[in-house]
């Protein structure tokens, strides 16, 4: 823990003057802020006092490109995603006013990026660019194989418990299957993590989250023949790619981003990392169409 506090106070202390920045202002100053979620195992957490995951690896090689030195902006979730862009890449944080000048683990969605405000009818995320995809993500199912051998409707968690994150995408879709059928067996979770924790002690059946952030908590690399994952969860649209985001004034840094990323996945640098993490990588659609 006090590596932790240590380790998040210098984060801060790096950031405290940061800004969205362009291509070059970056290069001369020889620093690139870059927006990672916390505590989000595989993809950016800290163990023994550093920072680590895949989100960070592919940062660690985006600033490498630019010659620059990394610092981190540890952000949270807000309430939507909207959000989070808004507060971390281009209007800054409420408090301190920092900006980030690139941020992972944005969803690269079409439908998402022509997202419009119900009250203006302006586009949600006019104010960034979102490029660079880096993986496709799911939602699935990890069950029990001794308890529950596979899946082929969501109606067994009539009967079966499961675990959900609150207010995600499988929380809503399982929540409202059936005309609520399965609520009395959906167990809530305001983080994840908890989820898997119960999960593993056999306090549930089943839980139901991100692929690689449920491979990556279960061991599921080594566990093979206690876990059982689906290919994604039934009547959900379940499959997506990732990517990252910049300001939209910026649009340099973004194209750059771009190009390593198209770089690392064709040379299989960024398959390397999901595997340095014992998480299977699966390529972004919008590489392999």
């Amino acid at each position: 823990m006090k590596n932790f506090l240590k380790l998040t106070a210098l984060l801060l202390l790096l950031s405290i003057t940061s800004y969205a920045r362009s291509i070059e202002d970056i290069k001369e100053s020889g620093e690139i802020t870059i927006a990672v979620y916390e505590d989000f195992p595989p993809y950016s957490f800290v163990e023994n006092g550093e920072l680590k995951g895949i989100d960070v690896d592919l940062g660690k090689k985006i600033a490498k490109s630019l010659n620059v030195k990394a610092l981190w902006y540890l952000t949270g979730f807000d309430e939507n995603l909207a959000a989070d862009l808004r507060n971390t890449i281009w209007r800054g944080n409420k408090v301190h006013k920092n900006k980030a000048d690139l941020m992972f683990r944005i969803p690269y969605d079409y439908e998402y990026m022509r997202l419009t405000d119900v009250s203006t009818g302006e586009l949600q995320n006019e104010m960034v660019t979102i490029k660079g995809p880096y993986q496709s993500e799911k939602w699935i199912i990890a069950t029990h194989k001794d308890i529950i051998p596979e899946i082929k409707t969501l109606a067994i968690f009539a009967y079966q418990t499961i675990g959900v994150e609150v207010d995600m995408l499988p929380d809503l879709h399982m929540s409202g299957f059936a005309r609520g059928m399965l609520q009395r067996n959906i167990k809530h979770y305001r983080n994840f993590q908890d989820a898997v924790k119960d999960f593993k002690d056999g306090k549930l059946d089943a839980i139901a989250g991100l692929k690689s952030q449920v491979e990556y908590l279960l061991d599921y690399k080594n566990n093979k023949d206690k876990y059982y994952l689906t290919k994604n969860i039934p009547q959900m649209k379940s499959q997506w790619d990732i990517a990252t985001a910049v300001a939209s004034t910026y649009r340099a840094l973004s194209y750059h981003v771009d190009g390593e990323i198209e770089k690392a996945y064709k040379n299989n640098e960024i398959k390397k990392i999901f595997e340095k993490y014992n998480v299977e990588y699966l390529p972004p659609i919008s590489r392999t169409q």
